[in-house]
């Protein structure tokens, strides 16, 4: 027979009132089920941003929160947070993505290449296409957390504020793509090296 889920009883009286182990119990209880829907909407990094913020928020506020189901109130606020971050997203894509950032890739490449006629032979549009292509093959918040970190040079905290979500979080976006462009770039990175030593 499949094994029946464990009965929890939340003391919400006691998590209004700070008590740490009606907290934990509270984390504890809704966390996957809150993961589980921010998952429907957001990728898993996404998500756990967005569900640790819901209980951070709660606990800031929780001497104001009066609500009759608890876990509506909770699934409500996750899935109204979930749809404003992607429509956060959608702005930055279409705006920065598209427009600003692809501006500041193509001044970036050619101040690098500014002395070496080579590689301003080398480093064209269609050498521009092959780095953008593997910079798309990354999962969606990695490659626009490197875009703005590489291309438009900013900071993680100006990034986490754009992306909305934690410093943290884009520094291991930042990572992941860095070890992920390294591998798929192998052979490109020979090539350019390759020129540069017969320029010099």
């Amino acid at each position: 027979m499949p094994e029946r889920e464990q009965v929890v009883t939340i003391d919400i009286d006691k998590v209004k009132q700070g008590d740490p182990n009606a907290f934990r119990d509270f984390f504890t209880y809704f966390y996957p089920k809150l993961m589980s829907l921010a998952c429907r909407f957001v990728d898993e990094y996404t998500a756990n941003d967005l569900v640790q913020d819901i209980f951070t928020s709660y606990w800031e506020r929780k001497h104001l929160i009066e609500a009759d189901s608890i876990r509506s109130f909770l699934y409500k606020w996750l899935q109204n947070n979930c749809l404003n971050y992607l429509k956060h997203q959608i702005v930055v894509e279409e705006y920065e993505a598209r427009v600003r950032l692809a501006e500041a890739r193509v001044s970036y490449w050619e101040d690098m290449a500014d002395s070496n006629d080579v590689l301003k032979q080398v480093i064209d549009k269609d050498l521009f296409q092959m780095i953008e292509e593997a910079v798309e093959k990354l999962p969606h918040k990695c490659a626009q957390a490197f875009r703005l970190c590489y291309y438009n040079d900013l900071s993680h905290k100006e990034i986490a504020a754009i992306m909305n979500i934690s410093s943290r979080t884009v520094e291991g976006h930042i990572r992941r793509a860095i070890l992920f462009l390294r591998a798929d770039l192998h052979n490109l990175l020979m090539l350019y090296f390759m020129f540069y030593s017969i320029n010099q």
